[in-house]
């Protein structure tokens, strides 16, 4: 029929093809931090997480300490894969989708 809307598509869904930070510079995807207490946005460096973390990093279900100064909150990421419109938190369990023709059988 057509193709479904990526703005559509959730995170956990997205979540078992880019695991990692290798598999997310392979797949052009773009990564911010933001803090949940004052509001500073930040640009991840995916490059530099692999060079100094390791390529097979995850930055699912993480966090870090703020950036700002004496700013006390959390810094949540976020991601825009290509043809995403908008950022959305790198949060929860990855969904396994069953396909359509085995659904409702045993």
């Amino acid at each position: 029929m057509g193709h479904r809307n990526p703005d559509r598509i959730s995170m956990t869904e997205r979540r078992p093809g880019c695991e990692t930070v290798e598999a997310m510079i392979q797949k052009r995807w773009i990564v911010k931090a933001r803090c949940r207490t004052c509001g500073l946005e930040v640009a991840v460096d995916l490059w530099l997480v692999a060079s100094v973390r390791g390529p097979q990093t995850s930055l699912w279900d993480r966090d870090a300490k703020c950036r700002r100064y004496l700013c006390k909150g959390r810094m949540v990421f976020e991601a825009k894969a290509p043809g995403m419109t908008r950022f959305d938190a790198l949060a929860g369990q990855p969904v396994t989708r069953e396909p359509a023709w085995k659904r409702g059988r045993e």
